[in-house]
């Protein structure tokens, strides 16, 4: 009834190259994973430091647009301010500088400084405008 076939004897495939091949595959995917995510720590910090210096800029513009609003005469003297701004930068500083541009005009500077979290050096931000005594 039933007919028995015989099993033909082939050899096993030897599987060793297809491992290489594996391995190969998967560092390369652990290697562009690895790369992507340096490339978003990257830019994370990045967007941070441009948030930083964007903010300390709207610090010193406020600042020079309030001296102007005073008029020469008003002008304080130099010396560090406050702005409820600072508090959202890292270790941050401003200071206004007026100095004497001739008789008739005082230059005023305004720096904004900051440093980021494990920075070696501080970032700063500085803008210079002239005030005479007629207005701008």
């Amino acid at each position: 009834m039933f007919k028995l076939s015989k099993v033909k004897n082939t050899p096993r495939l030897n599987n060793a190259g297809s491992t290489l091949l594996e391995a190969v595959v998967s560092l390369a995917i652990i290697a562009i994973f690895f790369i992507l995510f340096q490339a978003a720590a990257t830019t994370a910090i990045l967007n941070r430091n441009v948030k930083h210096q964007e903010l300390a800029l709207r610090i010193a513009q406020s600042r020079i647009e309030n001296l102007r609003a005073l008029g020469y005469a008003a002008l304080p003297s130099s010396g560090p301010f406050t702005d409820a701004q600072l508090t959202f930068l890292p270790e941050a500083a401003a200071s206004t500088t007026v100095s004497q541009y001739n008789t008739k005009t005082k230059q005023v500077s305004v720096e904004v400084s900051w440093q980021e979290p494990g920075a070696q050096k501080r970032h700063n931000v500085s803008l210079t405008t002239l005030i005479g005594e007629g207005g701008l």
